[in-house]
């Protein structure tokens, strides 16, 4: 389990919320809420503040190791039919970009577990749903469509991609060519396609987030 997801565990069963926990770790605000909505990494500096916290010490063999205390581990909420999947009120631009911020999960959206098995072929621990902002992927997304992004993807090929650029979210098409370049593609022909090193990824200022793997739209 990544340290977001831990971070959120480790906060909600101290029924604090985000501005509380903030505060008696120092972990910005701002910070707090991409980490734990998995739109960016745990640092150290992350990591360090929530071991330094004196009131969470009793908690730091569990979030380093997984043992100790706060064993349990609440998955994605279930019932005997359907999956209920976090869908966050963010939005990936598919336009020019515009800046975003990570906020708290808003609520659940059920699926049936087999569809998303058989048919999407993905973990429901590892997806989360947003929305679509802009007309850049036009018409295979449309605006406020609403996309399923999988963090766990195995290995980069060409697809559609939620990713952070300059501190925008975006969702774009991502085409593999040779020596390691990158192709950023719009499906609206409007928008120009621009290239970036292979080596750049999930660094400071391009970040890949997860791979689309469905849509929902109005038609």
């Amino acid at each position: 389990m990544n340290y977001g997801r831990k971070i959120k565990i480790l906060r909600e069963s101290l029924n604090k919320t985000q501005p509380e926990f903030s505060e008696i770790t120092g972990i910005s605000l701002s910070t707090l809420k991409k980490v734990e909505a998995g739109f960016s990494n745990v640092g150290i500096s992350v990591i360090d503040k929530i071991i330094a916290t004196q009131s969470l010490k009793k908690h730091v063999l569990w979030f380093m190791t997984g043992n100790g205390d706060l064993k349990v581990e609440p998955e994605i909420e279930t019932n005997t039919r359907n999956i209920n999947l976090p869908f966050y009120e963010v939005k990936a631009s598919a336009g020019d970009g515009a800046l975003v911020e990570a906020e708290e999960q808003t609520h659940l959206i059920s699926f049936e577990p087999e569809w998303l098995n058989k048919e999407i072929g993905v973990n429901p621990n590892d997806v989360f749903l947003m929305l679509v902002d802009g007309d850049s992927m036009y018409p295979t997304l449309k605006n406020d469509a609403m996309i399923m992004v999988n963090r766990n993807f195995n290995g980069l090929s060409d697809g559609i991609y939620v990713m952070r650029h300059d501190h925008n979210l975006l969702v774009k098409r991502l085409q593999m060519l040779p020596g390691g370049i990158i192709k950023v593609k719009s499906d609206n022909n409007m928008y120009e396609p621009w290239e970036i090193n292979k080596e750049h990824l999930n660094g400071t200022d391009i970040e890949l987030i997860g791979r689309v793997v469905w849509s929902g739209q109005r038609m």
